[in-house]
């Protein structure tokens, strides 16, 4: 099974239980000797049927407990950042107005699909492109995507005939792209679907698309639920209608399972449609009651001032999907408990470090679950866990007090108040906490310490591949990570699982305050090493997570292909010290479900791709076949097939190759070979770089001679070493009442959080002003130009390191925008990390890059050769020394560049389809511009770049004494776009070459018109 620790999420039905993840329990039902597990009764033991097995093992989960009443467990309240909130933006701050919804949702047994119809009015006289911005619940996988007009007109929305709802009466497979469009072709103008796409090809074809101002629609995973839908033209003064569909597994609450569906404020017109097929004699709770057919499961809602609707299935047991895959076959899925829960423990290390996340998506909801969290944790195990340390994190780590105190109720009061103090904003950075664990010496000195993890995880600053975050915790002195699900909309699933699979440790669910007890000590129950799995008559069996081990009351996702033999069972082979059981899980009722399919793609592409490059072909047509769009795919619309043709993008005939390829194989046979090197940062770096050189249609051409400079290249100089940031405003004192109050609902005001960050940077300097700045980050992850925009500032102020993550965000997203690899080639040469940086440098001179970047090549070269110097003259420590020599001699043969030069000016910009143009007006009053790019003086202008993006440069070999005036112009932005903010990047050296060299850098911000925005004034003085 590979790894180790805790699994996914999401399931649960019989036997007492608790939660999602690994669960305990406070209430148990006495069973007989030997017997333990839950049947459609829905306690342990049931009708008889459970997990049965020898004395021994019930001697080593120790005897049930004695029973108790039953409780009816609730979540969490309705949490400021919820699912189906959606914004279709067409600008930094403006956007659309939502007319209308219509939801449709059928559930079957633990698993919901949901389809989303939202109506949004162009009310300009202008065609635009718009953001759509959704955020979906915990673990939901999109499927469909399409965009268009309508022919409704605003006051007859929603439509009165619920189409989707029709299409399930069709039959289980009515929910298909085909049919789905099928059922909307009287409503709907010329209607788009989209395609799965491999992620990157899908953003190429997008920009290029809206650049000839065609119709395209791309839906891109951001991470933790989080998807970024761009959608292109939104014509004016017309109604448009963006439809999404996804599969989503519903909330185990105690025993029973919940589906709760989200709705805008203040929304007039909404309707939502809801199907419910459950086991016979499953009794299924809708609120607010308003069926339509209560018997076949059957609602309708089209009150407007509901917000909430819940279907709550009580003790439904333990279920199994099946469904037909064309050419593929029989799949299933299955969730369920193998262990009973238990209240019998384990000591555990009397020493505890919890990791507090005080980002912006903690704040309020998540922040206020976390601290109550740590104090049951505390206050329930005060008996066995002695000491406790606490370190706060977002952009930044800072202990509460560096070094453990006593787990008195004195400590804890004093760290809750002063934890209340705090200022809850800036993105989420898991690598920065971990990495203080690591060099924090009071705490390498003590003995080893339980870790826990009190974050949704959802990574959007620093590091972010999932091994080279778990390499951080490969320390003698650091034990077992836990952390914890709250059901709450935000928590990244996927890294938690690695994270406590790597360490031994394991996720625990905390749905509601009544959980708080029992989770406070699930962490100190006995766990078991999983052996095998299957299910007689079945294959490719695959367990959500990977989990090696498991806990009592834990519970797990398990898919698979065939059909399951009656009575169907899961086998499991257990092994605890020497002694190795067999245990065996009844499957309480089957369902035959169209969703069955693509839970199994969903674990399967998961698994698939958290292997990266070793597995991305399988990963590719696995994705495709069960339209998986998160890490490898995106959902892309264009136009017509002639399109996709023209972007070399065909459907693909993946049925074959996914039937006679099983994810499981494929994945063990991986982990076989890649064992040693999965988060080796060198080992990525080149695999990263033979995926380029493999795929004729990146046009990169990469010498032997720069091979053979990779590999002798030692393993440390791939790794980033990022110095961490120090802030001194943590608290919410000084901090303006309305930036609090944009912080705490999460409606960030782009000018507004940039004056802050103005204010911070002359008050308490450039780290302080980042971090606020970052929450614009943390509230758009996934939004490219933001990230640029960021990181511009960021290096205008120093903060390279912090640069280089956003930057390396923006090229895995937008890997065919040249200027990202020579940004990133800056920050890493300015951070003193040449090796990388040559690496770098070297890639963006072999991409064979589009006409639009200009001159780009040459002003990388004029750059590189710099660098180049002065690592030969050993100003700059690298390893390849006799490389870099070799290339200096070549590069200055192949490019024009003079060696030393008096003013040489680099310009670059955040936003795509946006053309800046560069003045320089010399001592004797000429201007050099793109009307006129070689001045009497000997200046020099590259080539006009009118797409977007830039680089330009100006170049004054001999430049007389006097003023030089620099100066942008916003010769024509976006018109598709409201209100984005245009950044410009700017260098200026004086003396280029020389050992008198200057740098300034500086970021400029463009409105809008074309106005001139002077840059800077550079005096050149005598010799």
């Amino acid at each position: 099974m590979g790894g180790m620790g805790g699994g996914m999420g999401g399931g649960g039905m019989g036997g007492g239980g608790f939660g999602a993840d690994t669960v305990a329990a406070d209430s148990a039902v006495d069973a007989p000797a030997g017997t333990f597990g839950g049947g459609m009764s829905g306690g342990l033991g049931g009708d008889g049927r459970g997990l049965f097995f020898g004395a021994d093992m019930e001697e080593h989960l120790g005897s049930p407990a004695a029973e108790n009443p039953r409780r009816s467990v609730e979540t969490w309240k309705r949490s400021k950042i919820i699912p189906h909130t959606t914004r279709l933006m067409i600008g930094d701050e403006e956007e659309l107005p939502l007319q209308g919804m219509q939801v449709d949702v059928r559930i079957d047994g633990f698993r919901a699909r949901v389809l989303l119809d939202c109506y949004y009015f162009n009310d300009r006289d202008e065609p635009l492109e718009g953001t759509f911005q959704l955020r979906l619940p915990n673990g939901a996988s999109p499927y469909y995507l399409a965009f268009g007009q309508t022919r409704y007109t605003t006051p007859d929305l929603p439509p009165q005939q619920p189409e989707f709802f029709t299409s399930l009466e069709l039959e289980q497979s009515g929910t298909s792209p085909e049919e789905i469009l099928d059922l909307r072709s009287d409503s709907w103008r010329e209607p788009q679907s989209a395609w799965v796409v491999p992620k990157q090809k899908a953003a190429e074809s997008y920009s290029d698309v809206v650049r000839e101002q065609i119709d395209p629609a791309l839906m891109e995973w951001s991470g933790a639920g989080i998807f970024r839908t761009s959608v292109y033209p939104l014509e004016g003064e017309k109604l448009h209608r963006i439809v999404i569909g996804y599969d989503v597994d519903l909330l185990p609450v105690g025993d029973d399972l919940v589906y709760e569906l989200n709705l805008p404020k203040t929304l007039e017109n909404v309707t939502v449609d809801l199907k419910v097929v459950v086991p016979d004699g499953t009794e299924v709770t809708v609120t607010p009651a308003t069926p339509v057919d209560e018997k076949n499961g059957r609602y309708r809602f089209e009150d407007s001032k509901v917000q909430t609707i819940k279907a709550r299935l009580s003790r439904p047991g333990t279920l199994l999907l099946q469904g037909q895959s064309h050419q593929v076959g029989p799949l299933f899925a299955t969730r369920f408990r193998p262990l009973p829960p238990t209240t019998e423990g384990i000591d555990g290390s009397p020493q505890a470090v919890f990791m507090v996340d005080v980002s912006l998506s903690s704040n309020p909801d998540q922040f206020n679950v976390w601290l109550q969290l740590l104090e049951e944790i505390l206050e329930k195990n005060r008996s066995a866990l002695k000491q406790f340390a606490v370190v706060f994190f977002n952009v930044e780590s800072f202990w509460w007090k560096e070094g453990y105190v006593a787990n008195t109720p004195e400590n804890v009061a004093q760290l809750i108040a002063f934890a209340n103090t705090l200022s809850l904003e800036a993105a989420t950075d898991l690598g920065n906490v971990f990495s203080e664990l690591g060099h924090s010496e009071w705490l390498q000195s003590e003995g080893v310490a339980d870790l826990f993890l009190l974050s949704d995880a959802a990574v959007t600053w620093g590091e972010y591949d999932i091994y080279a975050l778990s390499s951080l915790l490969d320390q003698d002195t650091l034990g077992p990570l836990f952390a914890y699900r709250t059901g709450m909309s935000g928590t990244d699933t996927r890294i938690l699982q690695h994270l406590t699979r790597e360490t031994g440790g394991a996720i625990f669910s905390v749905v509601g305050e009544a959980e708080l007890a029992v989770a406070a000590r699930a962490h100190r129950q006995r766990s078991l090493e999983i052996m095998d799995i299957e299910i007689p008559g079945c294959q490719d069996l695959m367990l959500a997570g990977r989990p090696s081990v498991i806990f009592p009351g834990q519970e797990l996702l398990l898919v698979g292909r065939g059909e399951p033999k009656q009575p169907v069972e899961v086998q499991l082979t257990l092994k605890s010290g020497l002694r190795v059981t067999k245990l065996t899980v009844p499957i309480d009722a089957v369902l035959d479900s169209a969703l069955a399919a693509r839970s199994y793609g969903q674990v399967a592409v998961g698994q698939l791709e958290d292997l990266q490059a070793a597995t991305e072909p399988v990963a590719l047509a696995y994705a495709r076949k069960f339209r998986v769009a998160e890490q490898t795919c995106s959902l892309l619309m264009l136009e017509s097939e002639e399109d996709y043709e023209r972007f070399n993008i065909r459907p693909q005939e993946d049925g074959a190759l996914v039937k006679n390829t099983l994810a499981s194989s494929t994945v063990a046979e991986a982990l076989d070979q890649l064992t040693s090197r999965l988060g080796d940062p060198k080992e990525q770096f080149l695999q990263w770089l033979r995926w380029y050189e493999e795929n004729p249609e990146a046009g990169f051409q990469i010498s032997d001679e720069f091979k053979s400079a990779l590999k002798s290249m030692p393993k440390k100089s791939f790794a980033v070493l990022v110095k961490p940031l120090h802030c001194k405003e943590r608290t919410r004192d000084g901090i303006p009442e309305k930036i609090l109050q944009q912080l705490s609902e999460k409606e960030l005001i782009y000018d507004e959080i940039t004056a802050e960050a103005g204010r911070r940077l002359e008050g308490t300097g450039a780290e302080d002003a980042l971090r606020v700045l970052s929450s614009l980050v943390e509230n758009r992850p996934g939004d490219t130009t933001l990230a640029r925009d960021v990181a511009y500032s960021a290096m205008e102020w120093g903060l390279r390191e912090q640069a280089y993550f956003l930057f390396r965000r923006v090229l895995d997203a937008r890997p065919h925008e040249a200027l990202t690899y020579h940004l990133i080639a800056r920050c890493l040469s300015e951070m003193g990390q040449a090796d990388l940086a040559l690496a770098y440098y070297e890639v963006a001179l072999s991409g064979a890059w589009e006409d639009r970047f200009g001159n780009f090549s040459a002003i990388v070269a004029w750059d590189y050769l710099r660098f180049l110097r002065n690592v030969v003259s050993g100003d700059v420590a690298g390893s390849v020394k006799e490389f870099a020599a070799s290339r200096l001699a070549e590069l200055g043969e192949e490019f024009d560049v003079n060696h030393q030069c008096d003013l040489v000016t680099v310009i670059s910009w955040n936003t795509d389809r946006t053309d800046v143009d560069f003045h320089v007006v010399d001592p004797t009053g000429e201007e050099c511009f793109y009307g006129n790019p070689e001045t009497k003086m000997g200046g020099w202008l590259s080539m006009d770049v009118t797409q977007g993006f830039g680089p330009e440069m100006f170049v004054l070999k001999k430049a007389k004494p006097g003023l030089y005036y620099m100066a942008a112009e916003y010769f024509a932005d976006d018109f598709s776009r409201e209100s984005t903010r245009t950044k410009v990047y700017v260098t200026v050296f004086q003396k280029w070459g020389t050992p008198k060299e200057t740098v300034m850098r500086k970021v400029v911000t463009l409105n809008r018109g074309k106005d001139f925005h002077r840059i800077a004034i550079i005096e050149v003085g005598e010799e």
